[in-house]
């Protein structure tokens, strides 16, 4: 494995074939993790904010009645899933919105795929 650089590229030559990555695609591709988990965290707040807000409107429409013969233990039941919904139905979705934004650049990972071929 031999490897240069010339004239923004980095050039990798493997067993006679010549794979040419962009210097400025390798760059940019290191701060995609922290962007990416930026996005999400952004993503999730919004998320819970929009769902926590829709469930309190919700309330005020219908208000919560607890009937008083209603355990105690049935009663925290009761206000921890109002609590723990719009915390799940965050985190659903921005797991999705993780999945959407983890799809990255070819190029660096076949850079990556050949790197770690010919380094083991």
């Amino acid at each position: 494995m031999h490897w240069y650089y010339t004239e923004g590229e980095l050039t990798l030559k493997v067993d006679g074939e010549e794979h040419r990555f962009s210097l400025q695609e390798l760059i940019s591709s290191s701060s995609v993790f922290k962007e990416r988990r930026k996005k999400v965290r952004t993503v999730f707040l919004i998320s819970l904010l929009l769902t926590g807000a829709l469930q309190v409107y919700g309330l005020t429409l219908e208000p919560l009645v607890v009937p008083s013969g209603m355990s105690t233990f049935f009663q925290v039941q009761v206000y921890a899933a109002l609590i723990s919904v719009p915390l799940l139905i965050s985190g659903i979705i921005s797991f999705l919105a993780y999945l959407l934004l983890r799809i990255s650049n070819k190029e660096v990972r076949t850079m990556d795929s050949i790197l770690k071929e010919h380094l083991s």
